[in-house]
This record gives C-alpha cells, structure tokens and sequence, in this order.
C-alpha cells in the first residue's frame, strides 16, 4: 500500500512540475514583469534613504568635532548602504572611495570637501534615479 501512495505522489509530484513549467513558460513576461518591478521598487527605496541620509550631512558642520563625528557617521551609513546594492555600487564607486578615504581619516574632512561630496552624491543618484525611470519605460 505504501509503495502505490509513493508512485501516486511521485506522479502528482511531476504533473504538478510540468504545469509549473508551462505556465513559467506560457506567462515568462509577467513573471519577468513583476520581478522588475519589484527590482526596481527596492532601488528606489534605497535611493530616497540615500537622498534623505545625503541632506542629512547639510545639517552638520566639519568645524564642530561632535558634528564632524555625526558627519562621520551618516558618511559610514551612505558607505554600507551603497555597498550593499550592487547596481548602485557599481555606479556610485568612485563616490564610495572618497567617502572611505573621509572615513578613515576624518582630519582630512573639511567642510567645503563635505559639501563638495554631498553635491556630488545628490547629482549622481538624480542621475541613477533618472537612468532607472528610463529603464522601466523602455521596458
């Protein structure tokens, strides 16, 4: 008896592939679809936390050793952030040496440097975040 219920599962088991597979096949382009989409959604969620965390850094100042400290800190959070996407830390990679190259030694961190980066951080994710629109309307 349990040998028939192990074949009759075995069956099912592979029928319940096979409509798997056709139906990954018949619908690949709404599948693709909504794994963009949601691809695409959890870019610009960490696109608007870097925005908030770069403007952030406009609320402190280099020339206060505890602001400088808290600069210091949003600087890492942006580092880990962009570190941690992969498509934004391939185009974000010579922002991330500068910001690892502040990090390590603060000293160097001036404010005119600090404003220097944070313009080039907001330009550069407009930049990604217009690129990424282009993409979903392309598709």
């Amino acid at each position: 008896m349990k040998d028939w219920i192990g074949i009759i599962a075995d069956i099912f088991t592979i029928v319940a592939s096979g409509i798997a597979i056709y139906l990954f096949i018949i619908n690949k382009d709404k599948i693709s679809s909504a794994i963009n989409l949601m691809l695409n959604y959890s870019k610009q969620i960490t696109l608007a936390d870097l925005k908030y965390k770069i403007e952030r850094l406009n609320d402190y100042t280099t020339t206060n050793d505890n602001q400088k400290q808290e600069v210091i800190n949003i600087l890492s959070d942006i580092e880990g952030q962009i570190n941690g996407n992969p498509s934004i830390k391939i185009a974000l990679s010579d922002k991330v040496k500068k910001i690892s190259k502040f990090i390590e030694s603060p000293i160097n961190l001036t404010e005119p440097k600090k404003r220097s980066l944070v313009s080039e951080l907001r330009e550069s994710v407009r930049h990604i975040d217009v690129t990424n629109y282009n993409e979903i309307i392309k598709k």
